[in-house]
């Protein structure tokens, strides 16, 4: 006789429970809400504002298939995912990834996180570099391997500024330094 058989009998099956996903519904130009373009103006954000940045809507349905509407800021990155940032809630919504921006060639500026970036165009409005968004930390070295491609190379790391700039004959000679480290400031 099989006793695990007679042991679960008057058990009743339990629904496996499916985790609540993250899904975005739509995405506007940021400051096109009223109300959201008005907490930017009070907290002095207005002028930070580039077209990066968008009014992100998205919903959560939870196991019980119930539908929870958000709006946050956020922004793309190459993988297809959506970098949010809202006072309860900061992550990624698709697939993680870092996001570029393009700009002029042979110059490149790699910030740790979106706010690193705004300050530095804060303080450098004029200049157009090409821009790597890391997002999260786990991308340090597929940022590295990209930055390889560029003759200057300046990084951000919270208020923190690095220029790296590539001797021009470097190509031409294999046992010199990849770079020289030049001081540009902080943000």
């Amino acid at each position: 006789m099989n006793n695990t058989a007679n042991h679960h009998k008057g058990r009743r099956k339990r629904k496996a429970v499916q985790p609540s996903y993250y899904r975005v519904s739509v995405t506007r130009s940021l400051g096109e809400t009223p109300a959201v373009r008005n907490v930017l103006q009070t907290e002095g954000l207005w002028e930070l504002v580039t077209a990066e940045l968008r009014e992100v809507y998205y919903y959560r349905v939870d196991a019980r298939q119930r539908r929870r509407d958000f709006c946050a800021v956020g922004w793309p990155n190459e993988n297809g995912g959506w970098e949010i940032r809202h006072p309860r809630y900061t992550g990624c919504i698709g697939p993680k990834g870092m996001t570029f921006v393009g700009g002029e060639p042979g110059k490149l500026v790699i910030c740790s996180e979106l706010t690193d970036y705004l300050c530095w165009k804060y303080n450098h409005s004029n200049e157009f570099p090409n821009i790597l968004i890391l997002n999260h930390p786990e991308f340090l070295a597929a940022a590295k391997r990209r930055a390889l491609k560029f003759s200057s190379v300046t990084v951000c790391f919270g208020q923190q500024q690095i220029t790296l700039i590539r001797p021009a004959d470097y190509e031409h000679q294999s046992n010199r330094p990849a770079s020289a480290i030049a001081p540009a400031g902080s943000c």
